[in-house]
């Protein structure tokens, strides 16, 4: 049988905990292998996915269907981050190297920057456009 037309037997019950399990794996699954935590988030991020992976397993009536959804969906966010990197390079926007580390960028662009060159006595530096950006305080 088809794993696929398995979905269309699963029992009515489950199916909001199976699409909760989905969600959760994937967005963890994305969380875990980019840099949008840090090192100690995206760990807790690689064992909520591998959690909800194993739930998957457990929640699909065919277990093979659940292990099937996740390896599609990994490969899924593979093909996106590949196909987003090649976009970047073919239109030049990784041209620019960050470090993801501020003090270590600013220490190396401080090493290499040119001096700034003086406005004339004479000139009054032009006002501002846009108010300055504000935001909330940190939660700590």
């Amino acid at each position: 049988m088809n794993p696929f037309t398995a979905l269309q037997h699963q029992p009515p019950a489950l199916h909001s905990v199976q699409l909760l399990l989905v969600g959760l794996f994937l967005a963890s699954y994305v969380a875990a292998v980019t840099g949008l935590l840090e090192p100690r988030g995206r760990l807790r991020a690689a064992a909520l996915a591998s959690a909800a992976g194993l739930g998957m397993g457990f929640v699909f009536t065919p277990w093979t269907l659940g292990a099937l959804l996740a390896a599609l969906s990994i490969g899924a966010v593979g093909v996106f981050i590949g196909a987003s990197w090649l976009l970047s390079r073919a239109l030049g926007v990784h041209e620019h190297h960050t470090t993801l580390l501020p003090e270590a960028e600013d220490d190396a662009t401080a090493d290499a920057a040119l001096p700034a060159p003086r406005l004339p006595a004479m000139a009054e530096p032009a006002p501002p456009r846009f108010a300055a950006p504000t935001a909330p305080a940190p939660l700590s």
